[in-house]
Order: structure tokens, then C-alpha cells, then sequence
């Protein structure tokens, strides 16, 4: 999905793309860790930010994170389980959970997770709202059983 770049200040005269400056309210490095042509890692602004902010919570697992064991979703702890309505339930409810937990900027309107215990993964497709920010935004992710 596509994201709008709102003009802080544009010459209306020099439609020039270059003239559009994005305030940066929120950043994180990108978590596909790309190099930029200064040779820095990309970083993820504004709504990248939040996308990068999702993934990095549905990929971490309890107690990777040593200063701060808690920041996780269970996605792995659940994700081979037998398919059932009940684990597919507890998979939406978690990764709903986890999201807004983590994430104050987030809410969740819609979580679909489709499994593949043959090939040990998930697809996680998450629908949610950026607060102060008029549109639904939309993520699909594929989660992999740790090994």
C-alpha cells in the first residue's frame, strides 16, 4: 500500500519533487538494514517507522531481547501447535495483544493468520490504524518457527 508524502513546504510554481520535506516524527532503523549511498542504514520515518516497529515485534520471541525480556509477541510459542479454530483464535488474539502492547502509536482493527505447519510458517496479515493519521494500513508477514 502506498503512503502520501504531505508537503511541509511546497513552491506551487516548481512542482520539482525535491521541494517535499517530511517532518520525521518517528524513525527506526529499517529492519531490512539496507545502506544508503552514504553508506548508513536506512532509516524507517513515519509510517515506515510503525511498519518496522510490527515486524520487529511478530519477529521477536520471549526472552530474546536481554534488557527487555517481556518484548515479544507468542506467535512461536503457538505457531505449530495442531490447526485448530481455538489456536488460530489465541494467534489473533496474541498478535492483536502484542501490537498494541508494544506499540502506543497502533490500533488493530483486523488480524488473519493463515498457517503452513508443512512448510513451518505463518502468514500474518494485519489491517490497523496509525493514530492521528485518517487511513487503514495493511501488512502481510510471513513469521518462520525458530530453529
Amino acid at each position: 500500500m502506498s503512503t502520501d508524502i504531505v508537503p511541509i513546504s511546497y513552491d506551487p510554481v516548481e512542482r520539482n519533487p525535491s521541494n517535499y520535506q517530511v517532518e520525521e516524527i518517528w524513525s527506526d532503523l529499517d529492519h531490512r538494514l539496507i545502506v544508503d549511498p552514504k553508506g548508513n542504514i536506512k532509516k524507517a520515518i513515519n509510517i515506515e517507522s510503525v511498519k518496522t516497529s510490527i515486524h520487529n515485534i511478530l519477529h521477536t520471541y520471549p526472552m530474546q531481547r536481554v534488557m527487555l525480556p517481556t518484548f515479544a509477541s507468542n506467535i512461536n510459542n503457538l505457531l505449530f501447535e495442531p490447526i485448530s479454530e481455538d489456536i488460530g483464535q489465541r494467534l489473533n488474539r496474541d498478535i492483536k495483544e502484542a501490537i498494541e502492547t508494544w506499540d502506543n502509536r497502533v490500533i488493530v482493527n483486523a488480524v488473519k493468520v493463515t498457517q503452513f505447519t508443512d512448510q513451518q510458517y505463518v502468514e500474518v496479515f494485519v489491517s490497523y490504524s496509525i493514530i492521528g493519521f485518517s487511513q487503514i494500513f495493511e501488512n502481510k508477514f510471513s513469521v518462520k518457527q525458530a530453529s
